[in-house]
């Protein structure tokens, strides 16, 4: 059965459900009539979004009735009153605020906005709006959420990204500590980074996530390695930076199918990373970035220092 109810100067539709039935659907409608049935909770909840109260004076609620109704507090109410959002229908002689069906309506639309995050004013300004139309409005809602989940989605996958910063090795923090911040932020605040950061990663997919989780390892190590520019290529510690990125590659490696590795020897793996490692820090984009986190000529020491490490590889 379907109720057409008007209030707040806006014509809603509100679908009653009957009681539950315990049946088998057969026929055309079975899908239709199964997606009910499975969804028990969900039209519970959704069903009850739209409160109908009787009209007429004896419908009148009290302030504390109307909060117990909507979920709001006394204080909310009075807060409305106070800036004009939405003021009680009327006062009993006793000083009771007095809220009828339209006024529980509107408030029940105040929450949705607030809900969704609008300001004060901007529900103000919509609910007083001759031109107001509901259907538009929601699509609206629909995109400000979309928008806020997405931007949310970005900031998680951001967080995901630092986190992993935490599970590496000790020595590649440290060296990582050798970067000149001013240089790096020179040009681009770190807000202006987080933001861009943010608005890269709202695109990715679970298996993107699950490939920067597996790839970023080896990156930090990888700059790890340039953060040491300045020491010896063949010293221990650049070594043993190279080695962990080395090892970070051959972990890749073992969850890539199609990256099988179980034929080539030490050497011809060193030869491989040596290999891979010059065309990846020649890349432009890669080359910017390296020099940006560790100074001019650090893709070109990264590429030394790996050369060092497999060409010991060749001499076991």
């Amino acid at each position: 059965m379907r109720h057409r109810h008007k209030g707040v100067g806006v014509s809603f539709r509100v679908s009653v459900l009957g009681p539950a039935l315990f049946c088998v659907f057969r026929g055309p409608f079975k899908k239709i009539f199964t997606f009910f049935l499975k969804k028990p909770l969900d039209l519970h909840a959704a069903g009850r979004i739209i409160i109908r109260v009787q009209k007429g004076v004896d419908a009148m609620k009290r302030l504390s009735e109307v909060c117990k109704i909507v979920g709001v507090t006394r204080r909310t109410l009075q807060e409305y009153d106070k800036v004009g959002l939405l003021k009680p229908t009327s006062t009993t002689e006793g000083g009771y605020w007095l809220y009828d069906d339209a006024a529980i309506q509107k408030l029940i639309l105040i929450q949705i906005f607030v809900e969704v995050g609008y300001e004060r004013k901007t529900i103000k300004a919509l609910l007083k709006s001759p031109t107001l139309d509901m259907l538009e409005e929601f699509d609206c809602l629909i995109d400000t959420l979309e928008k806020k989940r997405k931007r949310i989605d970005g900031m998680i996958n951001t967080i995901k990204n630092l986190k992993l910063t935490a599970k590496l090795p000790e020595s590649t923090l440290r060296a990582m500590g050798n970067m000149d911040v001013t240089r790096i932020y020179k040009d681009k605040s770190f807000a202006s980074y987080l933001e861009d950061s943010i608005v890269n990663a709202a695109e990715y997919t679970e298996a993107d996530s699950a490939e920067a989780e597996l790839c970023m390892p080896f990156w930090y190590n990888l700059v790890a390695i340039g953060c040491l520019m300045g020491m010896p290529e063949d010293s221990a510690q650049v070594q043993a930076a190279v080695e962990q990125s080395y090892k970070d590659m051959i972990e890749m490696a073992k969850e890539d199918e199609d990256d099988s590795d179980e034929d080539l020897t030490d050497t011809e793996l060193a030869e491989a990373f040596w290999e891979g490692i010059q065309e990846m820090v020649n890349d432009p984009e890669l080359l910017q970035m390296v020099e940006l986190q560790c100074g001019e000529g650090a893709a070109a020491y990264i590429i030394r220092a790996v050369q060092v490490f497999s060409d010991s590889k060749k001499l076991i």
